[in-house]
């Protein structure tokens, strides 16, 4: 069994040693690969194995792993892929990790292999946190996407919907890591696999051929490399699975053309997403981009912290881990916000959260005990307008308010405010915030909120966040926010500058404001339970066709056809920055046909359908 605690939001990490022929795992004993001819080994055991390079004959090529380790596997089939894939061909790369291996062990472990150091070298900047779940990261403007789940393989597996072209079995031999080949595990990699879809593994003990045969696999051995004398080889001769996941369904791919409404950080980052697939998109954005709750003078970027591993968890950590690599990318971000408490209950549960999260959370102890606090070191502070002209990459929005929106059989056609019609879209992304939450009623509610910049005075080198934040502006200005109040609009500047000066007042570091140099005021918009939406909302048919299965308290199926509303990508309150560059990807994956970047517990938990079968189980 597993020796670590299993309520923590990480997954232990590998402890490894070092030998003449390379990294080895202390919790298996087993060899990750040959420091002397690894490379070659990947190449002849796995790629060669699998059918490549012949196999990148398709505009997109899914192949899934079990094993991520350094991510040898990863790099060889990277470098091949540059080499030998047509130009507009695409790879998702889908791997499992029970026992995160360190990024500086990473980099001791790649450093043997000098043919891959450009690759290496932008894996490691994108190396990530152990922390529990799915992991996703873009390299080549988009042509190469990674994927890791961080968990033990079968539960991984469980939390997967995709169609893999090809697979790599590459965890540890079954003679040391036996939990991990269990029959379920087979059942998911067959549910999991294209039909004609090879498995490479270097291993043919028993367990293994057995497994993959009544998985529906042929198998047969073929000669091995190095010192192996055998390695497996089999094709899956099922059919592509028909079976889902129970539960709310994600949306269907689409094809034709997008409407996004909404020019906040939610509708740059649909536009990214779209065009590292070159789809292109049609925006419409009252305002321009940056409008809205987007267009504070400043902002940080910052996790929502919950000491639970729960699936919104697991899915909101991994946003904020993506944009923070994303950002700090794009040189937009600074380095580091310091979390203080208000109380000594408070702090004892940063303290907590220190213990539970990976080493990029750290407790800092200071002087002042009200100044000691939780060290971010991955969060920052960044210009909200400058993130989102960046992300939208010069696409220009239609300066028009939707004003509604309809769907006739499979077309959806928009109205604008001075009654222009546009059609006809395959899907329309509702990405505007709470001004555009008259188009999906029931979902968001509006909070207001404001941020001031003041003249300031004292030492404030990083940024501080205690319930209310403040942050260092140039020529000694102080960034102060942020005042909350639900279901109203912005208030008076003056009562709002009033209110910062209070809040300030409770700050755990010293703040002297001068004079009030610029003040924000906007709506932003959440759900009923706070978390996000992302996915395709109910629809009109939706509360007939389940009020009754609701009632009996049953569990539903698959809930599909009766999803029929627009998609949404919102309701994020003050954290749109930290949440919508992964959700709009994940979003855009799946209309393209794409595995998606969430676990199936992170999708059920931000589905905006969510709210609709609750709102019916409990005969509303």
């Amino acid at each position: 069994m597993a020796d670590f605690d299993p309520f923590l939001l990480k997954r232990p990490h590998a402890d490894l040693v070092w030998r003449d022929g390379g990294p080895i795992s202390q919790h298996s004993g087993d060899i990750y690969f040959s420091a002397e001819n690894g490379l070659e080994e990947t190449r002849a055991v796995f790629l060669a194995g699998a059918g490549f390079p012949e196999r990148f004959n398709r505009d997109l090529t899914v192949v899934a792993e079990l094993g991520f380790g350094a991510g040898l596997n990863f790099l060889a089939l990277w470098q091949m892929f540059n080499q030998h894939a047509p130009a507009q061909s695409r790879l998702h790369f889908v791997s499992v990790e029970g026992w995160p291996v360190r990024r500086a062990d990473a980099e001791r472990a790649l450093s043997a292999f000098p043919k891959l150091e450009t690759l290496r070298h932008a894996l490691l900047e994108a190396w990530p946190s152990p922390h529990k779940g799915a992991h996703r990261r873009i390299f080549d403007d988009g042509r190469v996407v990674l994927t890791v789940f961080h968990d033990e393989a079968e539960a991984a597996l469980s939390q997967m919907e995709l169609t893999a072209d090809a697979w790599f079995l590459d965890g540890f031999a079954p003679a040391k890591n036996p939990d991990m080949w269990s029959p379920a595990l087979f059942s998911h990699i067959a549910r999991l696999s294209k039909s004609g879809a090879p498995a490479a593994t270097f291993t043919v003990a028993g367990i293994v051929r057995r497994g993959l045969a009544e998985a529906g696999f042929s198998v047969r051995k073929q000669p091995g490399f190095g010192r192996k004398r055998e390695r497996l080889e089999a094709v899956f001769e099922g059919m592509d699975s028909p079976e889902s996941l129970n539960g709310l369904a994600p949306p269907a791919a689409v094809s034709g053309p997008i409407a996004v409404i909404g020019g906040g950080i939610a509708g740059a980052s649909l536009v990214e997403a779209f065009a590292q697939r070159g789809r292109a998109v049609t925006v419409f954005a009252e305002g321009g981009w940056a409008s809205g709750a987007s267009g504070a003078p400043a902002g940080l970027l910052t996790p929502r912290l919950e000491a639970a591993d729960r699936p919104h968890n697991r899915a909101l950590l991994a946003a904020f881990d993506f944009a923070a690599w994303r950002l700090r990318g794009l040189d937009l971000l600074g380095a580091g916000v310091l979390r203080c408490a208000r109380d000594a209950a408070g702090q004892d549960r940063l303290r907590r959260l220190a213990e539970q999260l990976d080493a990029r959370f750290s407790w800092r102890d200071r002087a002042d005990p009200g100044a000691s606090g939780l060290w971010m070191s991955e969060a920052g502070q960044f210009d909200p307008a400058a993130v989102v002209r960046a992300l939208a990459a010069g696409h220009e929005p239609a300066g028009a308010k939707v004003v509604s929106i309809a769907k006739h059989e499979e077309a959806w056609t928009l109205t604008l405010q001075d009654g222009t019609v546009h059609r006809p879209f395959a899907a329309v992304i509702c990405a505007g915030g709470h001004a555009g939450s008259s188009l999906t009623p029931g979902l968001l509610e509006p909070t207001s909120g404001h941020v001031a910049v003041f003249a300031g005075e004292g030492e404030l080198a990083t940024p501080v966040a205690w319930g209310g934040y403040a942050a260092p502006m140039p020529a000694n200005g102080r960034l102060v926010g942020a005042t909350h109040v639900k279901n109203a609009c912005p208030g008076a500047a003056d009562d709002a500058a009033a209110e910062l000066r209070r809040t300030a007042a409770e700050a755990p570091v010293s703040l002297t404001l001068g004079a009030l140099r610029e003040i924000w005021g906007g709506v932003r918009a959440a759900s009923p339970d706070r978390l996000p939406l992302c996915g395709r909302s109910p629809g009109p048919r939706f509360n007939a066709r389940w009020r009754e299965t609701a009632r009996r308290g049953s569990a539903p199926d698959r809930i599909l056809d009766d999803l029929d509303g627009p998609l949404v990508l919102g309701g994020f309150g003050a954290r749109g920055f930290a949440h919508a560059p992964l959700l709009a990807e994940h979003l855009v994956s799946v209309l393209c046909g794409e595995p998606g970047a969430l676990e199936h517990g992170g999708l059920q938990a931000l589905h905006p359908a969510r709210l609709a079968w609750r709102a019916l189980r409990r005969g509303a």
